[in-house]
């Protein structure tokens, strides 16, 4: 099987471990096959992806590709979280990041940028900030169709700053 050949049916056999289910609730989100049989995984899940569920997922994986002849046994995997470098991709991941500030770039060309308030049947309210100086945020609707790409923007800082309102806010009912 020629390398051009391989790489689609490398990722149908790793579709397939997921759509049986062998992976538990977690799912694919993107899967990279680079020239020296080094494969990428991409995965998330509703509640998250710790290390040990990688570990498992990576063993799960291992098995089904251990038995492949087309890859000889030489191969490297990699199992890993999305992280923020890359694009949302499944409605499943957007609404893990309700509450969160999110950058939307638009088919056509602008951008939005605004705190994902929720999902709703074709696209997300976003949560932007007024036009005007001392204005309201307003709730916009986003299609889905109308989405290019979307990144959740990490705000460095903001976990310290809810813990101490929340600590300021406890001081303020004793």
């Amino acid at each position: 099987m020629s390398s051009n050949t391989a790489a689609p049916h490398i990722e149908t056999l790793i579709h397939s471990v997921f759509k049986e289910g062998r992976c538990g609730d977690f799912y694919i989100v993107d899967i990279e096959i680079k020239g020296n049989n080094q494969i990428v995984v991409f995965v998330d899940g509703d509640e998250g992806l710790t290390l040990e569920n990688c570990k498992q997922i990576s063993r799960t994986i291992e098995a089904v590709l251990d038995e492949e002849s087309t890859l000889g046994g030489i191969y490297g995997l990699e199992i890993s979280s999305p992280g923020v470098t890359r694009p949302l991709k499944f409605l499943r991941q957007y609404n893990k990041h309700i509450g969160r500030l999110l950058e939307i770039m638009m088919l056509d060309g602008t951008a939005v940028e605004g705190v994902l308030k929720e999902c709703v049947a074709n696209g997300v309210m976003v949560e932007v900030p007024s036009k005007e100086k001392k204005g309201l945020p307003e709730l916009i609707e986003v299609p889905f169709d109308e989405i290019k790409e979307t990144y959740v923007k990490v705000q460095f800082g903001k976990l310290q700053k809810e813990k101490k309102e929340k600590k300021e806010k406890k001081k303020k009912k004793k």
